[in-house]
């Protein structure tokens, strides 16, 4: 299965045995981590990045905090599960200001870890499933205004918007009307979108604006399907 695929965790620390612990953890329940030795890095790399989850070790607290402020802010990562690394009880209540999902303080106890990696994971599955851009190819017929429709080739899905190949010129902010068969369903959905970017390829990315209920209740399915699927394919490798 493809990386992408997982959920992916940024882990923001410079002590071995916190980032040994954390992984193996981490990577007993399909998650895919990255390790950054400095908040300079992590902020770096979360600006370009999609992470479902940041673990900040709060060594250096002051650091940490900016870090978490920062994160609240950007677009991409405001709904991302936060993970204290505290170093005492002490900082827990600045951590949970700052932002902080969860916490947990050292010594780190791998059966404690666990148990707050269980609560958490849902709650990561979630922001995954919500960005998740899953390859799909399928005909897709759309008009805008009183143009002819046209026949483009989707390249991929998410709960809020799709990407799309061969399509007519298109302008960022127009405002398009979709209309596709779903996978796994036989009804024609019917779904106004805003086109967001666009290129000289032919390759726009489009948001839905308004989609009928019973259409995002099959897209959502159907996408937490997909993820369910590819992340125990992970757990439990082919042979």
């Amino acid at each position: 299965m493809p990386a992408t695929l997982g959920v992916r965790v940024l882990l923001v620390s410079s002590d071995i045995q916190t980032i040994d612990i954390l992984c193996h953890s981490m990577e007993k329940m399909a998650m895919h981590v990255e390790v950054c030795p400095d908040i300079a890095s992590a902020t770096r790399k979360l600006c370009h990045s999609k992470f479902e989850a940041v673990a900040v070790d709060f060594k250096e607290s002051a650091e940490a905090l900016d870090l978490l402020k920062k994160l609240r802010h950007m677009t991409s990562h405001k709904s991302a599960v936060v993970l204290a690394i505290l170093d005492d009880n002490d900082q827990m209540p600045s951590a949970f200001r700052g932002g902080a999902s969860f916490v947990v303080v050292k010594p780190l106890s791998q059966a404690a870890l666990l148990r707050t990696l269980r609560v958490s994971y849902p709650l990561m599955l979630h922001e995954k499933r919500r960005n998740l851009r899953c390859p799909l190819q399928i005909p897709i017929y759309i008009s805008m205004g009183f143009r002819p429709e046209s026949r483009v080739t989707s390249v991929n899905i998410s709960e809020g918007g799709m990407a799309l190949a061969d399509a007519p010129a298109l302008q960022v902010g127009e405002r398009v009307a979709l209309r596709m068969t779903l996978p796994g369903t036989q009804a024609v959905a019917k779904i106004s979108a805003e086109v967001c970017w666009s290129d000289n390829a032919g390759r726009v990315g489009v948001e839905f604006v308004q989609v009928p209920s019973l259409v995002r209740e099959q897209l959502i399915s159907w996408l937490a399907h997909r993820l369910d699927e590819s992340l125990r394919e992970e757990i439990v490798p082919r042979s």
